[in-house]
């Protein structure tokens, strides 16, 4: 997902600005961002309180690792992408929010760990664009 939203985002100038929260220290976030987005701005979260604060919780095992969850990380490999090194929970769901100002005004309910919005359809789902 990282990887397409760097891209949209290097296309499309008018999409909304992204910034990234983890549940690693500042140390982790620089190594993997400085691989895949060195330009991304990011938040280390490693008590989760963001998470608990935007109402993220942990998914059961259909959700972590059931057949579309394994359907996903094969799309994800024909990408070119592998599984690295775990850090933080790995049963705590993904989280993407649209907010205006101190507003949610979007966020995509994830079925699964590898669950993915149509990244390019945000502004329009949002409600950013008429």
């Amino acid at each position: 997902m990282i990887q397409d939203l760097r891209e949209i985002s290097t296309v499309d100038t008018a999409y909304p600005a992204i910034l990234f929260f983890y549940q690693g220290t500042v140390e982790q976030g620089e190594d993997f961002f400085g691989k895949f987005w060195p330009e991304a701005r990011a938040v280390s979260d490693e008590n989760r309180q963001f998470y608990t604060d935007f109402g993220i919780g942990r998914g059961g095992l259909r959700e972590i690792v059931g057949p579309d969850v394994i359907a996903c990380g094969l799309r994800s490999a024909r990408k070119g992408h592998r599984l690295g090194q775990v850090i933080g929970d790995p049963s705590v769901m993904p989280g993407l929010f649209v907010t205006r100002g101190t507003q949610v005004i979007w966020q995509h309910e994830f079925r699964h760990i590898g669950d993915h919005p149509d990244l390019l359809q945000i502004p329009q789902l949002a409600g950013l664009t008429h």
